[in-house]
């Protein structure tokens, strides 16, 4: 690297410090100073959609954990996920039509025991 990038580098680093310094110049104080209207507003947006993007992007529905445990071979692993996936179906009817879905694709995907079939058909036909 030339020693003109390095020195023009350097300038952009210290104009972005700079800027940053006046900017959150506050953080650092420890006097008992006020911050301005504008900044405090602008604090408050950032922080805003911050927190707007990490609820977005971090979401997973509940039953999605529970859907996984239908594929286990343990009988009573599976009753409990059926049995679990059915009584958020009852209480929360926006994930019914999705939890409906996941079991008919259970039954139709997976070679299940006749037990298990007819257990969850059951729970498939309560919801």
């Amino acid at each position: 690297m030339s020693a003109e990038k390095k020195l023009s580098l350097l300038g952009r680093l210290k104009n972005i410090v700079a800027k940053t310094r006046r900017r959150f110049s506050w953080r650092g104080r420890i006097k008992d100073e006020n911050i301005s209207a504008l900044d405090a507003a602008d604090i408050q947006r950032q922080a805003y959609k911050h927190a707007q993007n990490i609820r977005h992007t971090a979401y997973t529905p509940p039953y999605l954990e529970l859907a996984a445990q239908l594929l286990v071979d343990e009988d009573q692993i599976f009753r409990a996920a059926a049995s679990h996936l059915t009584l958020i179906a009852k209480s929360r009817r926006k994930y019914a039509p999705e939890i409906k879905a996941v079991f008919a694709e259970v039954i139709a995907g997976r070679k299940l025991s006749p037990e298990k079939l007819e257990y969850l058909s059951k729970k498939l036909e309560e919801i």
